[in-house]
């Protein structure tokens, strides 16, 4: 298995994404391609993917968002997801500090149930990481749960239920602050010592 980081457009990318979303979600929590490919002109480095050889079997997408946004969701009772449209997004510039939303965490059913969210939460940790060595700073991170499998990686990533936006999902955010880092690069060194 391998992680890896994307910024180049590639239309087949996207709808590997959206074929793997279809084995996940419900329609109403599946993206389009405009809705995804809107995301993506903004920025483009808002996936951390996971292939088994050359076959894509799961990703994490996160992207860094405008303050209005953050202030919608975090007032609001109402789930955002594929309805965050494009012009809400940041591009990343160097010395900036930005809020960012983790969108989705998807692994496709047949490698579920294997330890490899480990792999994403791990690919999250070093994307954190290599974006504060280039000056690309980040202060908070909001997500919403909308499985069980979801809300239990949130938490073990250190995010905190902040709100329940009904009866079936919630909102959490993590606070990144030198303590995260300070952890997230223990948690790293550790993976590789276990690896050695």
């Amino acid at each position: 298995m391998m992680i890896k980081y994307i910024d180049d457009f590639d239309t087949k990318l996207i709808n590997d994404i959206l074929e793997i979303d279809s084995t996940i979600y419900p329609t109403e929590l599946q993206g389009t391609f405009d809705e995804v490919y809107s995301r993506f002109k903004v920025n483009r480095d808002m996936f951390i993917l996971l292939y088994d050889e050359n076959k894509l079997i799961g990703y994490l997408c996160l992207f860094p968002i405008k303050e209005e946004l953050y202030n919608t969701i975090i007032n609001d009772d109402k789930l955002y997801d594929s309805n965050i449209p494009g012009e809400l997004l940041e591009r990343y510039k160097p010395s900036n500090t930005y809020k960012i939303y983790l969108i989705s965490t998807v692994i496709i059913p047949e490698y579920q149930g294997k330890g490899l969210s480990k792999q994403l939460v791990n690919g999250f940790y070093r994307y954190l990481l290599n974006k504060r060595r280039d000056n690309i700073y980040f202060s908070t991170a909001l997500s919403s749960a909308v499985t069980a499998a979801g809300e239990s990686m949130l938490k073990k990533m250190g995010f905190k239920k902040k709100k329940a936006i009904s009866e079936e999902y919630s909102l959490y955010e993590l606070l990144i602050d030198d303590v995260y880092f300070t952890l997230i690069e223990e948690i790293l060194c550790s993976e590789r010592k276990v690896d050695e």
